[in-house]
């Protein structure tokens, strides 16, 4: 396990108003997602597969690994931030996130919307920020940000001009949530401004958002909800930025193949047999994580995507000590290289 890396081994959730010690399978698997995460490799695709008897919030748990573990990486699979003379070539129209890069107490929020251009006016140098020209529309009211005070990131996941019709710009508090620091063992005040994608959790969208709901804390730190995190969007989500993404398993693949893949997310979390069986083949991610929960009318077909996966693959991977010691009742784990995503 890297080195500096939190666990939520001895954390505790808030259920009924109550605190509980977080059971030790939930952290367990928090670990599984961190271990995955460090599987990926640029030259090959990896897969490791789970067997469970019964999912309840496995993928977002999976996720807060993924996510844990890419809060340490050097270099952040993220937009880099433009300066102004760089900005000059952006067109407008692109949907961008303007960050503030002033000290402390100088600008803790962070802006979102249609660029509208950099400019060199009577105020001096500004970027445009507005709402988008639709149909039949006005432009939206105009903001403008002293490009000494501030840099901006291209959003593409896939943020699109129409989602902000009609709105003038969407503002997200920049501070690293009370209880981060406790969960998350990177540079925090880095990592929460830059807007990357880490993980995509595939699964009934309604439910993976609603267990993102869940409060943890670690000891001696705040409760903190795992939303918060992981910052978990869909894909039309205008104005959030993002540590992972939601996909309806019920989608088609193919419409979120190369797009997902643009963004190079460390992990692709299949929540649940019916995902596995449909998703498996996409290869959205280095790594996939496959979750087959036992009970659904679909694991044995689920099962045999995966063993046909596997008969292709180059070699098992071995499972670290500190996982395979520790590896919950009723649970199986599995693990493979394969040759490399299909491009």
């Amino acid at each position: 396990m890297a080195r500096g890396k939190t666990s939520l081994r001895g954390a505790f959730t808030l259920a009924d108003g109550k605190w509980q010690k977080l059971p030790e399978w939930a952290a367990w698997f928090s670990d599984v997602g961190y271990w995955a995460a460090g599987l990926r490799d640029e030259s090959s695709s990896s897969v490791v597969a789970l067997s469970v008897p019964t999912r309840d919030y496995l993928a977002v748990m999976l996720a807060y690994g993924v996510v844990n573990q890419a809060s340490q990486a050097e270099v952040l699979s993220a937009e880099s931030e433009q300066n102004f003379e760089q900005a000059k070539g952006l067109s407008a129209g692109t949907c961008v996130r303007v960050i503030p890069v002033k000290g402390p107490g100088q600008g803790r929020r962070v802006y979102t919307g249609v660029f509208g251009g950099a400019f060199k006016n009577h105020h001096g140098r500004v970027y445009e920020l507005a709402g988008s020209k639709g149909p039949g529309r006005r432009p939206g009211p105009v903001s403008w940000f002293p490009a000494d005070d501030y840099r901006l990131q291209a959003l593409r996941w896939p943020d699109l001009p129409e989602d902000y019709a009609d709105r003038h710009r969407f503002s997200e508090a920049l501070e690293v949530p009370v209880g981060a620091e406790k969960l998350l063992a990177g540079q925090l005040s880095d990592f929460y401004r830059r807007c990357s994608l880490h993980s995509v959790v595939i699964g009934v969208m309604n439910t993976v958002l609603a267990e993102a709901q869940v409060v943890v804390g670690a000891p001696g730190g705040s409760g903190i909800a795992l939303q918060d995190l992981l910052r978990l969007r869909t894909v039309r989500s205008p104005g959030s930025h993002y540590r992972s993404a939601v996909l309806p398993s019920r989608g088609d693949p193919e419409k979120y193949r190369d797009m997902v893949r643009s963004r190079q997310p460390a992990v692709a979390v299949l929540d649940g047999a019916t995902t596995v069986r449909r998703w498996l083949g996409a290869g959205l991610a280095g790594v996939t994580v496959a979750v087959v929960e036992r009970t659904s009318p679909t694991a044995l077909a689920a099962v045999d995507e995966l063993y046909g996966n596997r008969g292709r693959s180059i070699a098992d991977l071995s499972v670290p000590r500190d996982l395979s010691s520790r590896i919950p009742a009723g649970v199986e784990l599995l693990a493979w290289k394969g040759k490399g995503m299909a491009r």
